[in-house]
């Protein structure tokens, strides 16, 4: 499994994830495992997101891949919304297994993002895809 490197500098902490702005104009965040994001946290992630953007709506890539925890119903709702696509305008999910890609899958049925969002193993398929974007590849 190959692992996101979290820079030393730039990098917004919240209580569940850990955010940067990659240098090809991605963002990257890592959640915290064992922690259940609230609504309150989806918001702080969010107003992260927006902050390492620099006002500039942009493709992300999102590291569940530790995370042995939740988000709660408002969260996801939250994420899904139209707050966040205010900020993102893709997003690519990295999950560890085909259960957790399934399940996602499922969750991901009942939160109709208004953004194209994917699932991923390994975070190169993942960015190929979200800079496939950037150049109008499909959705």
């Amino acid at each position: 499994m190959a692992e996101l490197v979290v820079p030393q500098h730039g990098v917004l902490t919240t209580r569940t994830e850990r955010i940067w702005l990659g240098e090809d104009g991605i963002i990257r965040a890592v959640i915290h495992p064992g922690l259940e994001t609230s609504l309150a946290d989806a918001q702080e992630n969010v107003r992260g997101f927006a902050s390492v953007a620099g006002g500039v709506k942009r493709r992300a890539l999102i590291d569940m891949r530790a995370h042995a925890s939740s988000a709660t119903r408002e969260a996801r709702e939250y994420y899904a919304g139209p707050e966040n696509a205010k900020v993102v305008t893709a997003v690519a999910l990295l999950v560890r297994s085909s259960i957790s890609r399934m399940m996602g899958n499922f969750f991901l049925g009942l939160n109709k993002t208004i953004f194209p969002l994917r699932l991923f193993a390994e975070p190169e398929p993942a960015l190929e895809w979200l800079r496939g974007l950037e150049r109008g590849e499909g959705g």
